[in-house]
């Protein structure tokens, strides 16, 4: 069968071409309703301009985040360009964060809390953080209904369940300013296990991000976790700079298409 399962590999999956020769490797998942092949890789001895047409025929009709210079190599046949990407990655035991960050110095005005609310009540927040100039605007919950997405993050129903690690930046009339979640996602860092699936803040609500990842990141070191993960959009460069700082290392670049 052109597409089998990878042996040993939970939701993982090979591609074989007509020969019956292995060529690439990837996780299953869904995305927006349609099958999606993360993390695609090309088995070694494989190159890129012999891969592309077996992938265009095998996955036609898919998404997929792959290398940059197969993703580009995929657009240059024809497939859509999605999001293009690092996957970033802070060790924890080889870097654990400074006890100090677990109250990490906010702006005035604003206090770092655990997520204590619905997620009714960060919508208006998440919804400024992304405005249509954005980055990332295209990728963010949608804003005609930001509070669904963000409630099945909270809810575990699609990277695992919200770790304590999450926190909100609140402030003191009670609205919230900025958010950050992490959940504890299914494999092993750099590209499995606990990962920040959002970190947004209101745009009136500067200084925020930063004690709300320190936070993060202290906690994280405190419940012992291995690692902390996130994918940031390359034309980011704010928050990639922002990342590094904070002790996170670039691991993968990667391109999304779709066939």
């Amino acid at each position: 069968m052109p597409i089998a399962d990878d042996p040993g590999r939970a939701d993982g999956r090979l591609i074989t071409d007509r020969g019956g020769r292995t060529v690439a490797r990837f996780f299953e998942q869904e995305r927006d309703g349609r099958p999606f092949a993360d993390l695609l890789e090309l088995v070694d001895g494989i190159a890129v301009g012999e891969a592309v047409p077996v992938l265009k025929a095998e996955l036609a009709g898919w998404r997929l985040a792959a290398p940059a210079p197969l993703g580009e190599a995929l657009i240059a046949a024809g497939g859509r360009p999605r999001r293009h990407a690092h996957v970033m990655s802070r060790d924890l035991v080889r870097d654990p964060a400074p006890a100090a960050w677990l109250e990490p110095p906010a702006p005035a005005g604003i206090q770092l809390t655990p997520v204590d609310r619905p997620a009714a009540e960060l919508a208006d927040a998440v919804i400024a953080a992304y405005p249509a100039e954005h980055p990332d605007y295209k990728d963010i919950p949608d804003p005609q209904n930001p509070a669904e997405e963000l409630a099945d993050l909270m809810d575990g129903k699609i990277l695992g369940p919200l770790l304590r690690a999450s926190g909100l930046a609140v402030h003191e009339d009670g609205t919230v300013a900025g958010a950050v979640f992490v959940n504890g996602s299914g494999g092993e860092p750099p590209f499995g296990g606990p990962w920040i699936s959002q970190i947004f803040r209101h745009t009136s609500a500067k200084g925020v991000g930063e004690p709300l990842l320190r936070r993060a990141l202290a906690i994280a070191t405190r419940d012992g976790l291995p690692a902390v993960g996130l994918a940031v959009t390359h034309a980011n460069a704010g928050a990639m700079a922002l990342y590094a700082r904070n002790g996170f290392a670039d691991v993968l670049e990667s391109v999304g298409v779709e066939l």
